[in-house]
């Protein structure tokens, strides 16, 4: 553990280190589209080729973990971008919430399978997953676009990871309550336990756990999804029970 203390302080301990990382994940960019790409062009050849299922399975996995490699490079970089902006430097607008929230939702689940989105009941849906979707058709909030979609699909894709039930549901609410905004993001998954409630924001934390398992990931999602909400000085409430759910409720004052 105190050796893991250290690596995370001098991760984060300087702005030399913060460029450090920058370079590093930039130069990671590169080589891992090349893998990924490559992958992807032999796969698509795999019928024509009739490639043994042991190379078959080969491909798919370095694909696999290329694209996931790919993923937390870009949440690094994202994580860097957040950390070096101030309020000032927020391009704010006026932003419809149920629409963002309906993108958001194809955005989470979209690297599962084809996505059936039903307008009439506000769900988007895959496979054993669902995200309701309840908000007033005309309420807006005034932030930054990039930002306020990066947190409600990371509260999203949270909800999706650490649930480990054959039917997974998430319910996301928005509500205006006169001098404020909320937004709501409810699961039934496996939920947090007291202990990890107070440092699940901290950077690089990580829960793991018999019941949840090692999730993929650097443990920086939720420290971006906090900084975001205090760039718009915002707050965020967590209330969860074990074996029961999790409700994330993000609210900003209105402008």
């Amino acid at each position: 553990m105190e050796e893991k203390d250290q690596v995370i302080k001098t991760l984060t301990g300087s702005a030399d280190a913060t460029k450090m990382l920058s370079l590093v994940s930039h130069k990671l960019r590169t080589p891992l589209s090349i893998i990924n790409g490559y992958s992807e062009a032999i796969l698509s050849q795999s019928a024509k080729e009739k490639f043994s299922p042991f190379t078959a399975k080969a491909l798919e996995e370095i694909n696999k973990q290329g694209t996931k490699l790919c993923d937390l490079v870009d949440k690094l970089l994202f994580f860097n971008k957040v950390e070096n902006l101030q309020p000032k430097d927020l391009a704010k607008k006026h932003i419809n919430l149920k629409n963002l929230a309906k993108n958001c939702a194809n955005d989470a689940i979209s690297h599962e399978e084809e996505i059936n989105t039903m307008p009439e009941t506000a769900t988007i849906s895959k496979r054993g997953t669902f995200i309701e979707i309840d908000s007033p058709s005309n309420l807006e909030i005034k932030a930054d676009e990039e930002l306020l979609a990066f947190m409600l699909e990371e509260l999203m894709t949270n909800a999706i990871k650490f649930n480990n039930k054959a039917e997974k549901v998430i319910k996301v609410q928005c509500a205006n309550h006169g001098d404020s905004i909320s937004i709501s993001v409810r699961d039934y998954g496996a939920g947090v336990r007291p202990q990890d409630v107070n440092k699940i924001f901290e950077r690089f934390y990580q829960v793991d756990d018999y019941f949840t398992g090692q999730i993929d990931g650097w443990g920086l999602g939720l420290t971006i999804v906090k900084k975001i909400i205090d760039l718009h000085n915002g707050s965020i409430s967590v209330i969860s029970d074990r074996g029961l759910g999790t409700i994330f409720t993000a609210s900003f004052p209105v402008a």
